[in-house]
């Protein structure tokens, strides 16, 4: 495994939480033991996830670095980069120019 695709996958497993798995349809009324959708994030959450993507960017110019150097360029799995683009779309960061353009 190269380093790009380690990195990518420990963010994607931190980040689990903001791609929730599809649920079955809840009958209405609403059992009590389920929840209303979350609110939207905060202003400190919002910021705490955009330093958290602009720290994973850097690791990922790391690792393209280290991965080019070792023989291993564009090793990246397109699945497992997918999810890393649309958070850090979220919070306006863009990857492209480090694990290049969705295909």
């Amino acid at each position: 495994m190269c380093v790009v695709s380690m990195v990518g996958d420990h963010f994607n497993q931190k980040w689990d939480d903001y791609f929730p798995k599809p649920q079955p349809l809840t009958p209405w009324p609403m059992p009590i033991n389920q929840h209303w959708p979350t609110l939207p994030p905060t202003r400190e959450e919002f910021n705490a996830l955009k330093k958290e993507v602009e720290e994973m960017k850097a690791l990922l110019i790391k690792a393209k670095e280290y991965d080019e150097k070792h023989g291993e360029p564009e090793c990246e799995v397109e699945e497992k980069m997918e999810k890393l683009r649309k958070i850090a779309e979220l919070v306006g960061i863009s990857l492209d120019d480090v694990i290049g353009k969705k295909q």
